[in-house]
């Protein structure tokens, strides 16, 4: 067991220690406040201190673990043989030049979502305002790393520790926003689809949706069997987030009421889970975000424990103290449309921590590393360029044991307009982060 000395043990401290050493490095720990008992301990030992003890491990804290305060901060950085750090500390005598410990917490606890930002044109805290963007380091999870070397550090001191092994993980997950192109629409918006292909001029579209509503061809989006076929060959059941809610402005799936709609969510759920994808305008209703939770969950007669965000809109810290009312247990709406990458610095589950309450939650957030939509629309790569991209962000997941965590669309199966080619991306994908 590792002995940590902190002179006072807080709330952030027990979180981001816990994180560190119960899922990152595979070590027992115990924190103390008292000198005696970590002077008289004969075992592994860290001095979260301002002060030298002994000749144990010593490293030098920031205030932040220490502090209830959420204050925006002017951070440095720096770099470590290559890896990015902040939270410095020049002195000489620190086994750790750095805070690898508050830096985590500042990146997991997503200290710089809670103060004032611009946001995006829906409120969406931007990766280009990110102190990970700032220091080039939004595609690096420099929380496994800087977990790595404290676990290489507490080794070459004492050779006799065996940290416990983390396996790679990869759960691949599939957004339903729109569950169908053209059919089983109300009678309103199917007037209006043909109203707006003839405006448009898109006969491409019109012959489509006339074939579809004749019954002569499958809708485009109806690509479940599919899903389920290519994830079968090699063993895995996806996540299915479906968008079930009433029809609005950003939130226009198919009706709640629809036999078809409503079959299809039990078959997926039966085949493998489904959870709920929360509308954009519950993003500011908890009233309309319960509704919608109650409905799925009497549809599969079951409780809805996990969730991601249309959208990927998080706000800080409503969003997720909503969800936990409301019986979520798992979100995985950690990520950035815009970008790909780690958020929060990472590539593990975490449980949320709420600055505001100053505490750990029981709400475990799942870091996406990667959205389809991401790499083709907001990058604007090719098949060739997002299967690159790709296949280094699991190789970067892979070399920390991470969470290897895909975010995809049926619809991007279509192999229809902009998404031709994808699906061949999507099974390359696969194959390489099940190999």
């Amino acid at each position: 067991m590792v002995l940590i000395y902190l002179p006072v043990i807080t709330n952030r401290g027990r979180y981001i220690f816990k994180l560190f050493f119960d899922d990152l490095i595979g070590l027992d720990f115990s924190l103390t406040d008292s000198i005696e008992e970590f002077n008289s301990y004969t075992g592994p030992k860290i001095n979260y201190s301002d002060e030298i003890i002994g000749k144990e491990i010593f490293i030098k804290p920031d205030r932040i673990l220490f502090e209830r305060d959420i204050l925006s901060r002017q951070i440095p950085l720096s770099e470590i043989e290559g890896i990015p750090v902040f939270f410095c500390n020049p002195d000489l005598q620190v086994s750790l030049p750095f805070d690898p410990f508050a830096a985590a917490f500042y990146l997991v606890s997503r200290f710089e979502e809670l103060n004032i930002f611009k946001g995006d044109r829906y409120g969406r805290f931007r990766s280009e305002d990110s102190i990970a963007h700032r220091g080039n380091f939004i595609r690096r999870p420099v929380v496994n790393l800087w977990a790595n070397m404290v676990r290489d550090l507490l080794i070459r001191q004492y050779p006799a520790l065996r940290p416990k092994e983390k396996k790679f993980r990869f759960i691949p997950t599939i957004d339903i926003d729109h569950a169908y192109a053209f059919g089983h629409r109300t009678l309103t918006r199917i007037i209006g689809g043909f109203s707006r292909d003839i405006g448009n001029g898109n006969s491409r579209n019109l012959l489509m949706r006339t074939k579809v509503m004749l019954g002569r061809v499958k809708d485009p989006y109806d690509t479940y069997d599919l899903i389920q076929q290519m994830h079968g060959a090699y063993g895995l059941k996806p996540l299915y987030f479906v968008l079930f809610a009433d029809y609005g402005k950003n939130d226009n799936n198919v009706s709640l009421h629809n036999k078809e709609f409503r079959a299809l969510i039990r078959k997926l759920d039966k085949e493998a889970e489904v959870g709920i994808h929360p509308s954009l305008a519950s993003n500011r209703n908890f009233f309309l975000l319960k509704k919608e939770i109650v409905k799925l969950s009497r549809l599969l007669e079951r409780n809805v424990i996990r969730s991601r965000q249309h959208f990927l809109k998080i706000s800080l810290p409503k969003t997720y103290r909503n969800l936990l009312k409301l019986g979520i247990k798992h979100d995985y709406s950690m990520g950035y449309a815009t970008d790909i990458g780690f958020r929060a610095g990472i590539a593990d589950p975490f449980n949320f921590f709420d600055l505001i309450d100053n505490a750990e939650t029981e709400l475990t957030i799942h870091p996406v590393t990667i959205m389809d939509v991401s790499l083709r629309d907001y990058h604007g790569l090719n098949r060739q360029e997002g299967l690159d991209n790709i296949f280094s962000m699991i190789d970067t997941v892979r070399s920390v044991n991470g969470e290897f965590i895909s975010l995809w669309h049926n619809e991007s199966f279509s192999e229809m307009d902009r998404w031709k080619g994808w699906r061949m991306t999507y099974e390359a994908m696969m194959k390489y982060a099940a190999g």
